[in-house]
């Protein structure tokens, strides 16, 4: 039988797995919802964990958050950045809706985890409450495509390095992929003026080594992660038509069909609003499948014609 332990949230009690990090609404949210099997991306969960760890920092500097208590988030949150702890997130792609669940779900490690830190037993939110030191100041669904686009620019880093590397840019038929990969990240490194300040958004370049910038205010318009991603995508696609017109591997064609279905499928999301109102997570889940095949679909190439 496995061993438990009761957690009590505001009026809620629950028994969790005695070994888990997450906490109440986690455990009453996965017995709503059918499990696949399938789990989110690792460079996801290190991008939640560093926009947690910058907020807690930005938090303890103003006063905010009690220096002790702030000082083992950031230590929590470190851990998560560097791959630990990332089974006890058990939410799957597709299955979040706005990414809320998964926040929670983040929180709920981050305080346990902190709380074990400062010596003390898991679920003991006297100390340390998962709804209030690591939520603030992030609303979930900001704090979720924020973290969406932080993931897609260090995936987009490793594919150029990755690229560099097999010296994919003196590939003849492939020629002018790099100038535009370099252009989705110099657009992923502007992060939202309405949502992060500017001492934020140093902050949290400084966290994860990104070369990031803060966007307009909000009197501008701010083009999203999956606005960039969609519209750069088109333009990688319209650039490699005539390779595609050469290329005779049913495989590689099949993949650029579903580069191009998945583009379609972002358009469409921004288009329908859908990224606006609690759907960003799906969102998401589209535009990294679009990333990836697009990924694919290059190396294919390069060991077609490199």
């Amino acid at each position: 039988m496995q061993k438990i332990r009761m957690e009590r949230l505001e009026n809620v009690e629950e028994a969790v797995p005695f070994n888990a990090y997450y906490s109440v609404r986690t455990q009453q949210a996965l017995e709503r919802v059918i499990r696949t099997g399938k789990s989110f991306k690792d460079d996801l969960l290190s991008a939640m964990a560093a926009l947690k760890k910058t907020a807690a920092i930005r938090e303890m500097e103003s006063g905010r958050l009690n220096g002790r208590l702030g000082t083992q988030l950031v230590r929590a949150a470190e851990e998560i950045i560097a791959g630990r702890w990332h089974e006890q997130f058990v939410f799957e792609p597709g299955r979040c809706g706005s990414g809320e669940r998964l926040t929670r779900n983040m929180n709920e490690v981050l305080a346990n985890r902190a709380i074990e830190l400062c010596g003390e037993d898991r679920g003991n939110y006297e100390i340390l409450h998962p709804d209030w030191h690591p939520e603030l100041p992030l609303h979930p669904n900001r704090f979720y495509t924020a973290a969406f686009q932080l993931a897609v620019l260090g995936y987009v880093q490793a594919i150029m390095q990755n690229l560099q590397n097999a010296r994919f840019e003196v590939t003849s038929r492939a020629q002018g992929v790099m100038p535009l990969l370099v252009a989705l990240k110099d657009r992923l490194s502007v992060m939202n003026g309405e949502h992060f300040d500017a001492k934020f958004v140093k902050k949290l370049a400084e966290v994860t080594g990104f070369p990031l910038q803060p966007g307009g205010s909000s009197t501008e318009h701010f083009e999203t992660v999956y606005d960039k991603t969609a519209s750069t995508f088109k333009m990688c696609m319209a650039r490699l038509e005539p390779t595609l017109s050469q290329v005779d591997a049913v495989e590689l064609k099949a993949g650029f069909i579903q580069i191009s279905a998945f583009h379609d499928m972002i358009a469409y999301i921004t288009r329908s609003g859908f990224h606006a109102q609690g759907m960003e997570e799906v969102a998401a889940d589209y535009a990294w499948r679009c990333v990836d095949l697009f990924y694919e679909a290059l190396l294919q190439i390069h060991r077609i014609y490199g």
